[in-house]
């Protein structure tokens, strides 16, 4: 089964990943999408290391700590009138874990509705994210924890 250019892999790497893993980038993700920033800051560390996908569209490569996350938030839900991310896949990579999210987005004054499949790789320590680090497409995420097909 391919989905979005990726191939897919045993159910096995699926589901091991932990149910409180899942549940946190869940939150970050509805978190993300209500515009609450100061709840998805509860997600993150405050030393937390956030290396986005799509980077040519952003102001910066990297950012740090709880100030990088409200800039990143806020450059990369400027430029629309409404921008989702519906997590699709959880893959377990050892101390990590990979999520395939679908984005759509809408762009301000108009009817024009745009569709994304990017990819985070997301390190999580006591309850945290320390750690994210986004691809333009999942099998770059695969490949950047050794799970390339």
């Amino acid at each position: 089964m391919r989905m979005g250019g990726l191939e897919a892999l045993p159910d096995t790497a699926e589901q091991k990943v932990a149910d409180a893993d899942v549940e946190l980038i869940t939150r970050m993700l509805r978190e993300w999408n209500s515009g609450d920033v100061e709840a998805l800051l509860e997600v993150f560390d405050p030393e937390v290391e956030v290396r986005p996908a799509l980077r040519a569209f952003l102001a910066s490569m990297v950012y740090r700590g709880h100030d990088g996350v409200r800039s990143w938030y806020a450059e990369t839900n400027e430029p629309w009138a409404e921008l989702q991310a519906e997590p699709q896949r959880f893959i377990d990579a050892g101390e990590r874990t990979v999520v395939v999210i679908s984005l759509h987005a809408r762009v301000p004054g108009g009817r024009v509705d745009v569709g994304a499949e990017i990819a985070h790789v997301v390190t999580i320590r006591d309850g945290r994210v320390v750690r994210l680090e986004g691809y333009d497409d999942a099998d770059a995420a695969l490949a950047a924890v050794g799970l390339a097909q």
